[in-house]
């Protein structure tokens, strides 16, 4: 049944990889100059603004409601939803904060990693499996949701 939502799974282990940038940049922060911290920051922000937001987008235009619809209330999907506006308010958070506030950035980036390593396993473990049940419209809706944004 894995097989209608891989494409979405192997997605999330490339976002992944990014998210994991998202980590050792907080571990690298103190030891870069000014420069150096304004630049990984930028790549970051491009990461979250160019490719992640608009992924999480897509999926609450198009999987959330389809797991709504399965459990029985179109509202059932409001903490993930929340969790990408949290994701979005560490993300803004982070752009306006001091060049020499390494401190805070560190804490925002290990933020913004906690926060989407968590939220995607409960997409993986608790939503996959329930639109998985029907493997015709899972694969329909994964080909939605990479048809709403670019990988």
């Amino acid at each position: 049944m894995v097989a209608s939502t891989q494409s979405f799974r192997d997605e999330h282990e490339r976002l992944l990889e990014h998210v994991e940038h998202i980590r050792q940049a907080a571990v690298e922060m103190p030891e870069l100059d000014e420069a150096g911290r304004e630049q990984l920051l930028g790549r970051i922000q491009g990461f979250l603004h160019e490719t992640l937001i608009p992924h999480a987008e897509a999926e609450e235009r198009v999987l959330y409601p389809a797991v709504g619809e399965i459990l029985g209330h179109a509202e059932a999907t409001a903490p993930m939803v929340h969790d990408h506006l949290v994701i979005k308010e560490h993300a803004a958070a982070l752009a306006a904060t001091e060049p020499d506030d390494v401190a805070r950035r560190q804490e925002l980036l290990y933020g913004l990693y906690a926060l989407i390593v968590a939220h995607f396993r409960k997409e993986e473990e608790l939503y996959l499996p329930l639109i998985e049940r029907d493997p015709k419209r899972a694969k329909l809706l994964i080909e939605e949701m990479a048809g709403e944004h670019v990988h």
